[in-house]
């Protein structure tokens, strides 16, 4: 068989068109999302969309000064809302199930907010402001968008930590509009969590990726078991996440191409296609060959026989 005899095979095109396909499926960039479910003592987080950051704060205490004792500050109304402005830094910490620690501060010295009361008056915040909230009746619940950073790096001074959680990551298929879980990363007490991104303007850059997620506190006194700390849920497009752990470099947590072999189900049932249609092409090309033999060996006595008659036939004359 010489060359362009081979190419026309059957074989070979199915070998061809089979890795194309899976090359296809395995280099394809795709969307990712990933999950955080963490039990943890600080959250911060930058806000990128003050519509989702008005929250309920309940019996709280207002200190504007950074200078001023906790006992200091003006207590505020029991159905006291604050709204948050575009930039503001917020660093929420809760040990136990204490009293919320919820630090505002901007980088750009502009108000980082306002606070209205039930009746519709509002307290415009400046560049600083901290509240002592108090948990008590029913849980609170804060929802945000921004770029996020679950729990701190454990050195001196440092006393809210990140006390558990995981990481999963959620890859869309190919084709269609569904998901599957890529992996699941769990975490250690005093990891460090962000989420990052490519920088699409600048090559090999990166900048924290804006996420979408909520911060549940308990109160002691619920309806429910009282949770320590805060638990929060967010969830965002991401390429990685960094992770810093106490004692090492730290590490990223990514979705890679070959992990699809173990995790995309369209690219599992393409792999086993592929295995089971070359099993049947081998299958063929043996039978084909198994029947050829038998005919080349059942012509192979008739052709003697032939030959035979027309030798005694030459001899006779």
């Amino acid at each position: 068989m010489n060359l362009k005899e081979y190419f026309r095979e059957p074989k070979f095109i199915f070998a061809v068109f089979t890795l194309l396909m899976v090359v296809l499926l395995v280099m394809s960039d795709r969307q990712k999302i990933f999950t955080l479910n963490v039990s943890t003592e600080v959250v911060q987080f930058s806000v990128a969309d003050p519509l989702l950051s008005e929250w309920m704060i309940g019996n709280a205490r207002l200190i504007d000064n950074p200078f001023s004792e906790d006992s200091e500050g003006a207590d505020l109304g029991k159905h006291s809302v604050l709204i948050l402005n575009t930039g503001t830094q917020v660093r929420i910490q809760r040990h136990g199930v204490d009293y919320i620690r919820l630090l505002l501060t901007t980088d750009n010295q502009s108000s980082i907010g306002r606070i209205e009361d039930a009746e519709g008056h509002g307290t415009t915040l400046a560049d600083w402001a901290l509240l002592l909230i108090e948990v008590s009746g029913q849980p609170l619940v804060f929802p945000f968008r921004g770029t996020l950073t679950a729990g701190d790096d454990v050195a001196i001074g440092v006393d809210s930590i990140l006390l558990s959680g995981t990481i999963s990551v959620v890859e869309e298929q190919l084709l269609g509009k569904t998901h599957y879980t890529a992996g699941v990363e769990t975490l250690d007490p005093g990891d460090r969590v962000q989420l990052w991104r490519r920088e699409q303007t600048v090559s090999g850059s990166h900048m924290p990726a804006t996420v979408d997620g909520f911060i549940r506190a308990e109160p002691m006194d619920g309806f429910s078991e009282p949770i320590d700390a805060l638990a929060l849920v967010a969830h965002g497009q991401a390429d990685y996440v960094q992770v810093e752990r106490l004692g090492s470099a730290g590490y990223e947590v990514r979705a890679p191409r070959w992990a699809r072999f173990l995790h995309d189900p369209l690219l599992a049932a393409t792999t086993a296609i592929i295995a089971l249609m070359a099993l049947l092409l081998e299958f063929s090309s043996k039978c084909i060959e198994v029947v050829q033999h038998r005919r080349g060996q059942d012509r192979t006595p008739l052709a003697a026989n032939d030959q035979a008659d027309d030798t005694g036939d030459g001899t006779r004359e």
